[in-house]
Order: C-alpha cells, then sequence, then structure tokens
C-alpha cells in the first residue's frame, strides 16, 4: 500500500512538472491578427507579436528556449496580449509590410489601434527579452514609441533628432534615413568628429547625399576608421547597386557611380559593366558586342580573356562572335600558357567546327595539366568527344584550311 501511495504521488509530481513545461511559458493567439486586436481592446493591453518564418534558426531558438519558461510566460500573459504569425502565411506579408520588418524574428509591440509601441529584432534570452518587455510596457524614454510622440509633437532640436535616428537604427525603422537627413540639416558642419561618426554609420547605401561625402572626404574618415574598412565599404554598395539584378540601374547612373569612385579607372570599368549590364538582363548579342569592344582597347588581362572566351563557348553560337573569342582565348594562351586557357581554346576550335585543330589544342591542355599535376578529366571528355565526331566535310575542311 506504500509503494502505491509513492507511486501515486510521484505520478501527480510528473504531471505536474510536464504542466509547468507546456503551460508555463507565452500563450499565443495564433495566426489571427484581429482576433489579437479584439482581445487587446476588450483587456486593454497591448500586443506582443512574434514575427517568425519557418526558416528561421534564431526564430526557433526563442520558441524553445526563451517562450516556455515559467517567469517569461507570467510575466508577458500577464501584461500582453500575444500573437504568433508567420511572416509568409496568410495575412504575414501585410503585417510585414505594415510594421517594417525586413529581418527575423521580429519582436512587435503594438497598440490595441494597431500602433506600433516599441520593435526589437533577433533572438533574445530570457533577462534581455523581460527587459524589452517592460520597456514596451512602461513607454519610457528607452520606448520607440516615446521618441515617435516627441517627433510627432514637432520636436527638431539636433540632439533630439540625432538620438532619434540611432533608435530607429536600432529597429530597423524605414523611417530612419528621413530623420538622419534633418539631423544633419541642423548641422553646419559635417566633418566635425562626431559628425563623421554619425555619417559613417549611417551610410548604407549609394542612393544617398551621404554616400558622395564619404567617398570625396575618405581622407577625413581615414582618421576615424581603417582606410581599408572605408574601402570595402564603399566597393560593397557600389556592388550591391549595380549588380543587382532585380532592380538594375540605368548605364547612365552605373556610370556616373563609377566616375565619382574610381576615376581613374573610369574608361575601362565602365566597358567592362556593359558586359556585366547586359548578361545580367539576358541579352546576348548586346553582351557579345561589349565585350568586343573591351577587348579592342583592353586585352591585357589572361584570366579576363579566358574567363569571357569561356563564357562565349556556353552561350554565344554566332560564328563571327566565336571567331573574335578564339583570338581572346589564343591572346591569354600567351599572356599564360596555362591548361585552362588552352582548354578554352580547344572548345571554342570544336565550336567553330575546327575538330584537327581542337584536337591539338585539348591534347597540349593535357600535357601541361599533367606537367602541373592538374585535374584533366575536362580535357580528356572532350577529346573523346572530338575523337566520336564524324570527320570534317569537304567545306569544313577548306574552311579550317
Amino acid at each position: 500500500m506504500k509503494q502505491v501511495k509513492i507511486l501515486m504521488l510521484l505520478f501527480c509530481c510528473q504531471t505536474a512538472i510536464l504542466a509547468q513545461n507546456t503551460e508555463g511559458g507565452i500563450q499565443f493567439i495564433h495566426d489571427n491578427y484581429n482576433e489579437a486586436i479584439a482581445k487587446a481592446k476588450s483587456e486593454k493591453k497591448i500586443i506582443f507579436l512574434d514575427a517568425y518564418t519557418t526558416w528561421c534558426g534564431p526564430c526557433k531558438m526563442m520558441s524553445k528556449l526563451t517562450f516556455p519558461v515559467p517567469e517569461v510566460g507570467s510575466f508577458f500573459n500577464k501584461n500582453f496580449v500575444n500573437l504568433k504569425f508567420d511572416m509568409e502565411k496568410g495575412d504575414g506579408p501585410m503585417l510585414q509590410q505594415k510594421f517594417d520588418v525586413v529581418a527575423y524574428p521580429t519582436l512587435l509591440f503594438i497598440d490595441s489601434s494597431g500602433k506600433l509601441v516599441h520593435k526589437a529584432l533577433g533572438y533574445q534570452d530570457v533577462p534581455s527579452f523581460l527587459e524589452i518587455g517592460k520597456t514596451a510596457l512602461d513607454g519610457g524614454e528607452n520606448s520607440l514609441s516615446f521618441w515617435t510622440k516627441r517627433y510627432e509633437k514637432g520636436d527638431t532640436s539636433a540632439s533630439f533628432l540625432k538620438n532619434y535616428a540611432l533608435k530607429l537604427s536600432e529597429a530597423y525603422d524605414v523611417r530612419c534615413p528621413k530623420v538622419v537627413e534633418e539631423y544633419l540639416a541642423t548641422q553646419a558642419d559635417w566633418c566635425t568628429d562626431e559628425n563623421l561618426e554619425f555619417i559613417y554609420r549611417f551610410t548604407d547605401v549609394v542612393d544617398k547625399k551621404l554616400f558622395p561625402f564619404l567617398v570625396k572626404n575618405k581622407q577625413a574618415f581615414e582618421k576615424k576608421v581603417n582606410a581599408a574598412e572605408i574601402d570595402g565599404k564603399i566597393q560593397g554598395m557600389v556592388a550591391d547597386k549595380i549588380f543587382n539584378e532585380k532592380n538594375l540601374p540605368t548605364l547612365g547612373f552605373a556610370d556616373s557611380l563609377i566616375q565619382l569612385v574610381y576615376p581613374e579607372k573610369f574608361d575601362r570599368m565602365s566597358k567592362k559593366y556593359r558586359m556585366d549590364f547586359n548578361r545580367m538582363k539576358g541579352d546576348r548579342a548586346e553582351y557579345a558586342q561589349a565585350a568586343v569592344k573591351y577587348f579592342k582597347k583592353y586585352d591585357d588581362s589572361a584570366a579576363e580573356l579566358s574567363d569571357i572566351s569561356s563564357i562565349f563557348v556556353e552561350q554565344i553560337d554566332d560564328k563571327k562572335m566565336l571567331k573574335k573569342a578564339l583570338d581572346w582565348a589564343k591572346r591569354s594562351v600567351k599572356l599564360d600558357n596555362s591548361y585552362l586557357n588552352n582548354l578554352t581554346v580547344a572548345q571554342l576550335f570544336k565550336k567553330l567546327d575546327k575538330k584537327p585543330k581542337a584536337e591539338k589544342a585539348a591534347q597540349k591542355a593535357i600535357e601541361i595539366a599533367k606537367k602541373n599535376s592538374e585535374d584533366v578529366t575536362e580535357a580528356e571528355a572532350l577529346l573523346k568527344e572530338l575523337k566520336e565526331l564524324p570527320p570534317p566535310t569537304k567545306d569544313q575542311v577548306k574552311t579550317n584550311n
């Protein structure tokens, strides 16, 4: 009888522990924004919205390690209406746009009228998450709503605008660039140490006024930041803009950007970019023409000659253009008699129906590769293909000669 009582006691304890693990954390409404708004109005509470996606690792970590903790559940269930929403399903995309969600997880605090009160991004452990919740609840100067209310009431002092920009930046808020510009408009001298630091932090795209200022005053910034870091930042922003296949800039804009950042290399880079521009547009004919114009003036790089010739092998069928590419490939061999460069020559000879010359070039590529202990698989496969081709016709022999 005593053993039965002990077993029953253990069972009850285990049941209590399981109940705590499953019910002690945050109690969420799932994927129903209207229900959360209605509940927030009736209970006079703020909504906490966990904006997540199914593929987001940090989102899963918060769901596993932070949200189920009893201390977290006790605080959030008492003070908030808690909503968990997959941003890629149902009304998720609408909420993503409404609240400027650009990264995951995004932790949103919204009042019952649908207005943003506070916002935080990224994985949060228990202490930091509780602190975020308390900030959203008290509406003090650490909350985004505190600063937004001051801004909406017309506070345009320099110190306020600067701090507000920093708050918006922390929240990845789309209003940030506008406030940054408003702050800088109050500054007669952008070159103070404080303003240089501010401008460097907020220069993240080439479309803003800050970017040309950074480029033209690079030496001033180098007193604060390592030159290599600045160069990397500038080059990264330029690349993000001109190599954005989904939103290609006009050639005129790209040229103005290249001229600003690389004036001493403008002609070469501008001509080369026209190849990239037409490749990204999918215009093979214009891509080929751009390559012809580029190599007519700049044929001093074996790597460039070989790389572009290889692209012609894969994407260009016009015989006239292929002959141009063959000349570039031969030029690359003169500059660098390597396996890959000779292989490109062989591939172009094959595409031009010059079987004997293709075999000779492929054999040369193999000889070079074996001397350097390189992988010859591709060249041997090409040689095998060539040997299996039918003999050249009389017309082909005449053309080859």
